[in-house]
């Protein structure tokens, strides 16, 4: 799979974010941000694939935008 679009990286439990987003930086992610709280780092990358194999990634999945209808009621 090959893209250049945005990516998620998510840091799978008892690995630090910091050190994962070094190791996808070496693999070849170009990283734009590391949101240590909730474990996920945020960049571009030609070859995901490549960083499903770092040590510490639980999942690597596209960057896409979400938008609430607010016209629809909330929870109860």
């Amino acid at each position: 799979m090959s893209t250049t679009g945005r990516l998620l990286v998510s840091v799978a439990d008892g690995h630090v974010a910091d050190d994962v987003a070094r190791a996808c930086a070496a693999a070849g992610l170009q990283v734009e941000k590391v949101l240590t709280g909730v474990g996920v780092v945020v960049g571009t990358c030609e070859d995901p694939d490549a960083l499903r194999a770092v040590t510490g990634v639980a999942a690597v999945e596209p960057d896409r935008e979400v938008h609430l209808d607010r016209d629809q009621p909330g929870p109860a």
